[in-house]
């Protein structure tokens, strides 16, 4: 806990700096199988091979504009010392490589995730001469954003003196920790149409570890003035006609200071999903695809604790009681609080149950062939929270071109994330290897105000020594 770190509503509006979406480009080749199942649950009927097994695979991505390192890549960041602004001493990220500073805008916001896919299947089975694929998967996620906070600490980071006063607009930051064991299904419908039409769904148990919520529901007053203390004028903050909630569950053992992994929360989510497929003739190729998946639909329930802070006055800038003073666990710190706000350690916890939705999303894909095993690719994900308290995952617009092949895939993008911020990544798939990035250029080369990254490995197995010609001898016969 920092300084305006003092206060639970300033403390935790942002991190310092973040590292670590989905690697679209991978999760449109054919071959993909169940690694696609979770962004697109018709992807595992459309593989050409009968089975597909991820070993491991992990997607890390990071998106902020609040704070950046200058000069830098992250590969770099393995050997560089990074030093924090200092405007004494004139050091800033303008005119200093390595240095940790701030865009200091009226409003931040910031995304992280990572998502890792354990052990998984998916196989492709008749069930009374109808064709389905079935498939298991294990999830391990993290998620947490920010989305147009009022920056009030840009104030500070600049050396700058606060108005006398200031409205903090309402805000709300969500972070959870979770598992997912998935059950993938998918078949084909409409047997008689000219072209493949196909449904699939991910029924999900929801196994939450550790979650954070902070959500302050109308604006907030700071008023800045100057006390005596010691003979000496000391700047002194106040925030009144405050209305937050903090709730939080967590398996970090602070006493013990180690993670002991339990159950903290349970819930159910589901994914849906439906593709049309133009098919060619004797070919596993096709002529165009389109999908329609809505993902992330659910929520998890929490037992942890669950604050509300709403009064008058309260100082939260040169207070003894909170001013450099070390904190052993969240509890610590909210009891400290609520004598504060309340006059009363306990007065602020109102319950130990909570919950948080899941990161509802609407994913739209459309796909065309541009050349043998070659395919054109465009995908839209926009976030749609159905939940007051729901996590928001990050709106991407995404293009790619892929080429895939039983041993060999690869391709290349170029994403608007959010809309607006330009970046360009690939992937390769080498046999049971697959290497990528929606946002390439930050990892390797040096960028003038570091502040995003995406990374994607896995590894899979699969049949790809297995080959079209062999696949088309194994299928039934119908002809007279």
């Amino acid at each position: 806990m920092r300084s305006i770190s003092s206060a639970i509503f300033l403390l935790i509006l942002f991190p310092d700096f973040f590292f670590a979406q989905e690697n679209l480009a991978f999760r449109n080749d054919r071959f993909s199988g169940i690694n696609a199942a979770t962004i697109s649950p018709t992807q595992p009927f459309l593989n050409p091979n009968p089975w597909d097994v991820n070993l491991f695979s992990e997607d890390v991505f990071l998106q902020n504009d609040y704070a950046y390192i200058s000069d830098q890549s992250f590969l770099g960041l393995r050997n560089a010392e990074i030093k924090s602004v200092n405007h004494t001493k004139n050091i800033n990220g303008t005119n200093t490589s390595n240095v940790l500073d701030f865009y200091n805008s009226d409003f931040g916001n910031y995304h992280f995730s990572s998502d890792i896919l354990g052990p998984s299947f998916s196989l492709k089975t008749s069930i009374k001469e109808k064709v389905f694929s079935l498939g298991l998967f294990s999830r391990l996620r993290t998620q947490t954003s920010a989305l147009d906070v009022d920056n009030y600490l840009k104030f500070s980071n600049q050396r700058v003196t606060e108005p006398e006063n200031y409205a903090l607009q309402p805000f709300q930051i969500n972070l959870m920790n979770w598992g997912e064991i998935g059950l993938n299904l998918g078949t084909e419908i409409f047997p008689y149409s000219t072209y493949q039409w196909i449904i699939g769904a991910n029924l999900k148990y929801e196994i939450g570890f550790d979650a954070l919520q902070i959500r302050s529901r109308s604006a907030l007053n700071l008023q800045r003035t100057t006390e005596e203390v010691a003979g000496v004028e000391k700047k002194t903050i106040y925030a009144s006609k405050y209305d937050i909630e903090a709730d939080f569950a967590t398996n970090y053992n602070f006493e013990n200071d180690r993670y002991e992994l339990e159950q903290l929360g349970k819930g159910f989510g589901l994914d849906f999903g439906i593709a049309v497929v133009d098919p060619m003739e004797d070919s596993e190729d096709y002529y165009f695809k389109a999908g329609l998946n809505i993902l992330d639909v659910g929520k998890v329930n929490f037992a942890g604790e669950r604050h509300v802070f709403q009064g008058g006055s309260v100082k939260i800038v040169n207070n003894p009681n909170l001013d450099n003073t070390k904190f052993d666990s969240p509890q610590e710190y909210l009891h400290v609080l609520s004598k504060e706000v309340y006059g009363d350690e306990n007065a602020s916890l109102q319950g130990t149950d909570f919950q948080i939705g899941l990161p509802t999303s609407l994913h739209l894909n459309v796909s065309r062939n541009v050349g043998a095993h070659q395919y054109l690719s465009a995908d839209l994900i926009q976030r749609m929270p159905i939940f007051e308290n729901s996590l928001k995952r990050s709106n991407i617009f995404n293009v790619s071109y892929t080429v895939h092949k039983p041993v060999v895939g690869y391709g290349v993008s170029v994403s608007l994330y959010e809309y607006q911020n330009l970046q360009f990544g690939g992937y390769v798939r080498l046999g049971p290897l697959i290497l990528g990035s929606s946002n390439v250029f930050p990892l390797f080369f040096k960028q003038k105000k570091l502040h995003a990254g995406d990374f994607y490995i896995a590894v899979k197995i699969y049949p790809f020594w297995d080959s079209e010609m062999k696949r088309h001898r194994r299928a039934d016969c119908n002809c007279d």
